[in-house]
């Protein structure tokens, strides 16, 4: 009983203001949250996060799903890509996701698609020379380039594994 009263709450919550809830992580920067009573699919502004079949793609869809998912976060919404999914800021206990993802090593500063926050590039920067998170591996490719190859080139560049 005490579950059905808390996502009562989240729910009632959720529909009388800018918050969302969090209800499936697809990947590190992907997700769908449920938006005034309907379900929504956002991408995360400003990173790209490692594909699920790249090096720390798995790890980084993981740590995500424990910090947003089931929960109530701000978001902020922008344009639709190509895929129909709205591109969002996302705020989760005050913070800045796309921050918070680079900072911990679990995206790259999608510089191409970035708002220009020089912020972004200084915790992308710090990670790396910390070697925090996938900058473990100094043989990471980018995921803008990883989906361009086929599957002979990727496993060719699975230096990481």
């Amino acid at each position: 009983m005490k579950y059905i009263q808390t996502l009562f709450f989240i729910l009632v919550t959720c529909l009388t203001t800018s918050a969302q809830l969090v209800v499936q992580v697809y990947d590190g920067d992907t997700y769908k949250i449920l938006n005034h009573g309907k379900l929504q699919v956002i991408r995360l502004a400003n990173v790209d996060a490692p594909e699920l079949s790249q090096y720390y793609g798995t790890v980084v869809k993981a740590g995500v799903s424990k910090l947003i998912l089931g929960k109530t976060v701000k978001v902020d919404f922008g344009i639709k890509d190509r895929y129909g999914r709205t591109i969002a800021g996302v705020t989760v206990n005050g913070m800045s996701l796309d921050s918070l993802l680079i900072a911990k090593g679990w995206a790259w500063n999608y510089q191409q698609f970035s708002q220009s926050n020089p912020q972004l590039s200084v915790n992308e920067s710090t990670a790396k020379k910390a070697r925090i998170g996938m900058w473990r591996c100094l043989f990471n490719i980018p995921p803008w380039i990883w989906r361009k190859l086929n599957e002979k080139q990727k496993r060719l560049h699975e230096m990481c594994r």
